[in-house]
């Protein structure tokens, strides 16, 4: 029985010294965690950049749109489709749903700052939520109407 209260005793000072140590390590790793050492900081060179017309020349701006609330079972909708007034390019929307490709929708040219309150859809859509790409094609207002980039962008038509 001696023996057996010897062997535990060892046992129990043999997990409090493991218990120590890690401790110790634990507490002296923490400390040094937040140091670096030889750290030295390299920063990127200074640029610059010549400016010019063509690089100070200003974007085309597009409107974003998540969800488009439109009314369902009708071919003439009301909406808010727009040509911001900064643009210096004329706005030729379509519509087109994203899973078949259908065109549902295509504008004539928007001015700068014409909004667009009523189109009529290629046909009526059921009460739903259908996902959409919204293409515009952009043409100069120079009076040649030359195509200028455009842009895609994905939303949803809700049919109400």
């Amino acid at each position: 029985m001696k023996t057996k209260r010897s062997k535990l005793l060892v046992a129990a000072v043999l997990v409090l010294a493991l218990l120590l140590v890690g401790g110790w390590f634990f507490v002296k790793n923490r400390s040094d965690a937040g140091q670096v050492t030889n750290f030295t900081p390299e920063f990127e060179a200074e640029q610059t950049q010549e400016t010019t017309q063509a690089s100070t020349a200003k974007g085309i701006k597009i409107p974003g749109y998540s969800t488009i609330p439109i009314q369902a079972n009708a071919e003439q909708v009301e909406i808010d489709l727009y040509n911001p007034e900064e643009n210096d390019v004329h706005f030729q929307i379509d519509f087109y749903l994203t899973e078949t490709g259908e065109k549902l929708f295509e504008s004539k040219l928007i001015k700068p700052g014409q909004h667009l309150y009523s189109i009529t859809l290629e046909r009526a859509l059921e009460p739903g939520e259908y996902p959409i790409t919204i293409q515009y094609n952009t043409y100069s207002t120079d009076g040649a109407f030359s195509p200028k980039n455009g842009a895609a962008v994905d939303c949803i038509l809700s049919a109400e």
